[in-house]
């Protein structure tokens, strides 16, 4: 089970990372560059849908079938990116991708709460995190070497064949334990919500580097749907941090905000106004997903109790040191190495992190629900994430090289949010389960 589950979600994870390096090879081969936002924000916004769907249908009808339905959803929806003739059939491939990537993603947590121990669950998730970021580290490069040498349809075709090996994997040992559910419909009103959020995503997408009235005006249209959908998505006051699950799904999205905007904005900044290579500034992310990686190494080796407050609050500091310091170094107060520095702090706070969340989640959820709450980390995580990029983006498009010591303010103030939430949850104690969501 173990190589399954690392395997299916590192090849989901390659993918997300190695196409920010094929996409735009893609767009000028297939001679539609108009389409590479549409194909770039395909898989988020259609990941919504599936995360939701995945987690309600594993809940109801036990995780065999939305397991094999996602995975194949998402063999269908790379081979269509293999063999695509034009942009019309990648971007739906992309979707495609979205949607089976999203099922399985919350898929495999309900497969790890059925299948370990919950005093070790916590280190299948630190494992779980290490499938992500090993990708993110080898992923564009990889990508980068195959389509100089060969082409870019080979990235895809490698994604491929290893997610159809490790899905096989995974299918022989979850079809061997009873699909036990709750039952009832799959399909209702929270669906309904992820499709209302996903529209707002691709707004928030496609509008926020536009600029103008028109795009601030569609801009914020979006960011208000997309808060309306997040109060029926998610565990009832997780907008306020109340205490319990919607806390730590509150903190999740707050860290995961601040760290994708630092990630996002870093190698460009250091390409554009200081000329360095994309070698030398894709380093400086790979640098933090190497603190990363230790971070989740640490988790998993660590003895101590998983669901303690202070864990987290300890992981929340180091997390902030990544956007302080690119602000730092974007405001001409310190060299780049402390950028460098900040990186390393915050994805060893990170890596620490995310099982310690994910782990306190299940265990507070009730059986019946955790493919749901493990659904909502995701889906929090997508919007926060989404909502401020498209805000830095939009600052960006406005005011160019003069914007990133703003970005990078605003990426700050997110992550010192994120510290507050992680403090207040020291005072939770033995968090209450939570029984009303949605």
């Amino acid at each position: 089970m173990v190589l399954g589950v690392f395997g299916l979600m590192g090849f989901i994870a390659f993918e997300s990372f190695a196409v920010t390096t094929a996409l735009p090879v893609v767009a000028r081969d297939l001679d539609a560059e108009r389409w590479y936002a549409a194909a770039f924000a395909a898989t988020l916004t259609a990941g919504l849908v599936g995360m939701t769907v995945g987690g309600s249908w594993a809940d109801r009808r036990g995780p065999l079938r939305p397991l094999l339905f996602g995975g194949t959803t998402f063999l269908l929806g790379v081979a269509l990116c293999v063999i695509a003739p034009g942009m019309g059939v990648f971007v739906l491939g992309r979707l495609l991708q979205g949607i089976g990537g999203g099922i399985d993603s919350v898929v495999l947590y309900v497969i790890i709460a059925r299948f370990v121990h919950e005093d070790v669950r916590h280190r299948m998730f630190a494992l779980l995190t290490a499938a992500w970021l090993l990708p993110s580290l080898a992923g564009p490069l990889i990508s980068g070497a195959l389509v100089e040498l060969v082409h870019w349809r080979t990235v895809f075709a490698f994604v491929l064949a290893g997610s159809a090996l490790s899905l096989a994997c995974l299918v022989n040992v979850v079809r061997r334990s009873p699909s036990s559910g709750t039952g009832g419909a799959v399909l209702g009103r929270r669906e309904l919500w992820a499709a209302v959020a996903a529209v707002a995503l691709l707004g928030l997408h496609l509008t926020g580097p536009g600029g103008g009235a028109v795009g601030i005006a569609a801009m914020a249209g979006s960011t208000v749907l997309l808060l309306v959908a997040a109060v029926a998505l998610l565990p009832s006051g997780t907008l306020r941090a109340r205490a319990g699950i919607p806390r730590l799904v509150a903190l999740r999205t707050l860290l995961g905000a601040s760290v994708t905007a630092t990630d996002v904005h870093l190698p460009p900044y250091l390409q554009h106004v200081l000329g360095y290579t994309p070698t030398m500034s894709g380093l400086v992310v790979a640098v933090g997903a190497l603190g990363w990686a230790s971070g989740a190494w640490f988790q998993g080796r660590s003895t101590a109790d998983p669901h303690a407050p202070g864990l987290l609050w300890r992981a929340g500091a180091l997390v902030a040191c990544g956007p302080l310091g690119a602000a730092l170094v974007v405001g001409g107060v310190l060299p780049v190495p402390a950028a460098v520095v900040g990186c390393v702090l915050m994805g060893f706070g990170m890596g620490a992190a995310y099982p310690r969340i994910s782990a306190s989640v299940l265990a507070l959820s009730p059986v019946e629900r955790r493919g749901e709450h493990g659904s909502s980390l995701q889906i929090s995580e997508a919007m926060g994430s989404s909502l401020l990029l498209a805000a830095t983006g939009a600052i960006l498009a406005s005011s160019l090289v003069g914007g990133y010591p703003i970005v990078y303010s605003a990426a700050t103030v997110v992550a010192l949010c994120a510290l507050a939430v992680a403090l207040a949850a020291r005072g939770d104690g033995g968090a209450r389960r939570v029984e009303d969501g949605g």
